[in-house]
């Protein structure tokens, strides 16, 4: 999932700015039970300061260290972690399974970790294959070679590594974007919502008819504004592609319309803010009967967790959607 990858990219931006280099580590193996699971990734600068976790935080420093052989050496590295052993860096995780970590030292292009842009209208989806056991048959490929496709396009190192790949039966790790969320009404109650869904990495936007409403400086940086007119909402939801819709402009008709929208084109999780009543007179005024919509309408959206406020709201809705896109 490219949401973990978001808090790397600005160490990642850093470093290649200055042409200075990095080692990425990246979980390419578990068995039995790990905190992380295969495709994490962290990053390690020369200083040894770590960005990013493999672990619930008793690995990271050990793999710093580790990394300063990959610096001096420039070759990848691949060690394993036994999870069970309480007596391994006195951890006492708790989990009953182990992890191979591939160290391998990045710059120039920074790859393969810099075709895993999570930005929003940069990012798509990526599958990668690593060399991650040494292979005395075939030394031309060398621990930490690396193939993935990306928007249908093939980048190997060495030539020929994913055709070899494939014949190998290599597992691929797949990345996925981050998920797409729209929220309706940029209203001053939204904000706690847009900033939530903003730290947890997916993809935000606001839409609204009101174009006073949707100043950058209220939204989180990349959060993406909207300004539409009724009669292009279906046709900017198509275009968008979303996840997953909240409809919050605090307008009965204004509801109405994102509604019977966001049923038009689709989309497969649509959250109406409101009691049930008021659900059931956004549908009338939307003519669509309950029954047709059911299985896409969380309505009253968010779980039920108790408060009002419109911090306690956005953690209720937030909660929601992560169960539903992760579950």
């Amino acid at each position: 999932m490219l949401v973990e990858i978001k808090s790397l990219w600005e160490i990642y931006l850093k470093y290649k700015q200055k042409n200075l280099p990095l080692v990425l580590a990246t979980i390419v193996n578990t068995t039995g039970s790990s905190y992380k699971k295969t495709g994490a990734m962290m990053l390690v600068e020369p200083n040894k300061t770590t960005h990013g976790m493999l672990s619930g935080g008793c690995l990271e420093k050990d793999l710093a260290e580790h990394a300063e052989d990959v610096f001096e050496s420039k070759l990848a590295k691949k060690v394993t972690y036994d999870l069970s052993d309480d007596s391994i860096f006195g951890l006492g995780a708790g989990c009953q399974g182990s992890i191979d970590v591939l160290l391998q030292m990045i710059q120039d292009k920074y790859l393969p970790f810099s075709a895993l842009n999570p930005n929003p209208n940069e990012s798509s989806e990526v599958k990668l294959i690593i060399q991650a056991k040494e292979n005395t048959e075939y030394p031309k490929y060398v621990l930490g070679s690396y193939s993935f496709i990306k928007n249908n396009v093939v980048t190997e190192f060495p030539a020929g590594f994913n055709a070899f790949a494939k014949k190998m039966n290599y597992p691929e790790i797949f990345y996925c974007q981050p998920p797409k969320v729209a929220v309706f009404g940029a209203g001053i109650g939204s904000l706690p919502l847009c900033r939530l869904i903003d730290s947890v990495y997916w993809h935000g936007s606001s839409i609204d008819y009101r174009e006073s409403l949707l100043q950058l400086n209220h939204f989180p940086n990349q959060w993406q504004l909207i300004h539409t007119k009724r009669s292009e909402l279906v046709h900017v939801c198509k275009a968008h592609e979303f996840d997953a819709v909240i409809i919050m402009s605090h307008n009965i008709n204004n509801d109405a319309h994102c509604l019977k929208s966001a049923y038009e084109s689709g989309i497969s999780f649509i959250g109406l803010l409101g009691s049930k009543q008021r659900r059931d007179k956004v549908l009338q005024k939307a003519g669509i009967e309950l029954n047709d919509i059911r299985d896409r309408l969380k309505a009253p959206v968010g779980l039920d967790i108790g408060g009002n406020l419109p911090e306690n709201i956005a953690v209720s809705i937030v909660a929601e959607l992560q169960r539903h896109f992760f579950k």
